[in-house]
């Protein structure tokens, strides 16, 4: 008798749940009638990601390879096999093209990521403040801290490169400051990554990166709220007192923020 599967979207809520329930002063978001729009909103992200890991892992990448296997086949049976002679990198263009175009995809999905949940955070914790009273503007401003900077994660960093060579460079590592990791790459020849390799960045931004954000974004959303109410002239002094503690927390987690957030040579 096999073992019941494992249901994805309930493995997936019981991980979020987790994520959540490590942000100082959840709490305050529980009883929030947009705390559940905001819960959907992260799982739906999270089912993007996963759901674009399984394209390409389960169908892209298998179709590509099943057609290269083809057309060598095809050449193999061909009455003018002797007069074609194409070279095994020239086979795998197509291989190679739809790894580098996943690549583009998979950076669209990190920035829209990253910019929907800030503006989540904004409704949550923010009353939709916007312009210099964003949790974004009041971040760069406060503390020369950005969240989209990409420098700020080697993984991320190289996807974003890759990207940008693809889509401004027809895929050849033209791309400056160039990506360390890559730099042995000629300029002539285009990027070519194996599906293994995507397939581990893949899930290093489901694993790891959206969890950091979400917690780092809404963690700062709170301490956004915190600093606002500590400057409101109605603020009780016990509830100042409170969240004082939320403001030292706020320094110590900002100090190792910058840490990661100082621009690394790619």
């Amino acid at each position: 008798m096999s073992k019941n599967k494992v249901n994805s979207i309930d493995h997936l809520i019981e991980k979020l749940t987790i994520e959540f329930a490590k942000i100082p002063n959840f709490q305050l978001t529980q009883s929030d009638p947009d705390a559940n729009r905001l819960f959907n909103f992260v799982l739906n992200k999270f089912s993007e990601i996963q759901d674009f890991k399984t394209l390409y892992k389960r169908y892209f990448i298998p179709s590509i390879n099943k057609s290269i296997v083809d057309t060598k086949n095809e050449i193999k049976h061909s009455a003018f096999r002797s007069l074609i002679n194409f070279p095994e990198n020239q086979l795998k263009g197509n291989y190679y093209d739809t790894i580098r175009l996943g690549y583009v995809g998979l950076f669209h999905k990190i920035e829209n990521f990253v910019k929907d949940l800030i503006s989540e955070t904004n409704l949550l914790f923010n009353n939709n403040l916007q312009g210099e009273d964003s949790i974004s503007q009041f971040y760069l401003v406060k503390y020369n801290f950005k969240f989209d900077n990409w420098y700020s994660d080697t993984c991320i960093t190289k996807i974003n490169w890759i990207s940008n060579c693809t889509k401004h460079y027809d895929g050849y590592p033209k791309k400056l400051p160039k990506y360390k990791y890559l730099s042995y790459i000629p300029e002539n020849v285009r990027i070519n990554i194996n599906h293994d390799e995507f397939i581990g960045d893949i899930e290093y931004v489901a694993n790891t990166f959206y969890y950091y954000k979400l917690s780092q974004i809404l963690t700062l959303g709170i301490f956004k709220m915190a600093s606002d109410e500590l400057n409101n002239d109605d603020c009780s002094d016990e509830v100042k007192e409170k969240l004082s503690v939320i403001s030292e927390e706020e320094k110590e987690i900002l100090q190792n923020l910058f840490i990661l957030t100082q621009e690394i040579e790619i």
